[in-house]
């Protein structure tokens, strides 16, 4: 409930209002099923920019994957992480401990029926260039590899909330929505499916 009312009185008026998001191909979103969104990453914003697109009904069975380290940093961002934006953390620290593994909870959300936002960046780069795509995406696709993989390619999100910045600048976010298509369809190995993933996003540059 706390996280529907965030975005009907918070999140929405602020994308959509006071930016604004410029939508291309939101008929490649599948519906009635579960899937894995994945973007460029500029920004905090980028978040609600992707959540901004759909309905408030849909919003309860959407978690974005962002960093344990810098959301959950204080009491306050923790509260608001878990509660509001219903973040599910990740480290960035890559290791197991004893039977756990990093990617343990992202298995369980899947698993629980979640789709999911992930940046396969694994933290905000400068506006408008592409970092190497980390492994994890790879692993995810690869575990369930009938999941639709939904690229999203974002931009001036880091124009509109900059690195390091608290202003909000109302630039107009533009959303391109891929063709989404499964692990499965592509016949490739791990590293060669995140290449592809990697691709997609340079292509557009």
């Amino acid at each position: 409930m706390l996280k529907k009312i965030f975005y009907i009185f918070i999140i929405k008026p602020i994308i959509l209002l006071i930016s604004g998001v410029s939508i291309k191909n939101r008929h490649f979103i599948p519906q009635d099923k579960q899937f894995i969104i994945i973007a460029n990453h500029n920004s905090h914003i980028d978040i609600f920019a992707i959540l901004s697109i759909f309905k408030i009904n849909q919003i309860s069975k959407i978690k974005p994957v962002a960093a344990s380290d810098y959301f959950f940093k204080t009491k306050i961002l923790k509260w608001i992480s878990i509660n509001l934006i219903d973040i599910l953390p990740i480290s960035r620290r890559v290791k197991k401990i004893g039977k756990s593994h990093p990617l343990d909870n992202i298995y369980a959300a899947i698993e629980d029926g979640y789709s999911l936002i992930i940046f396969p960046e694994g933290s905000r780069g400068e506006p408008q260039v592409l970092q190497k795509f980390k492994n994890g995406i790879g692993h995810i696709a690869s575990r369930y590899p009938n999941i639709p993989i939904v690229p999203i390619i974002l931009e001036d999100t880091g124009k509109a909330l900059p690195r390091n910045e608290a202003l909000f600048v109302p630039f107009i976010i533009k959303l391109e929505i891929k063709k989404s298509f499964t692990f499965n369809d592509s016949n490739l190995e791990i590293k060669e499916f995140v290449k592809k993933l990697e691709n997609i996003f340079k292509q557009e540059r």
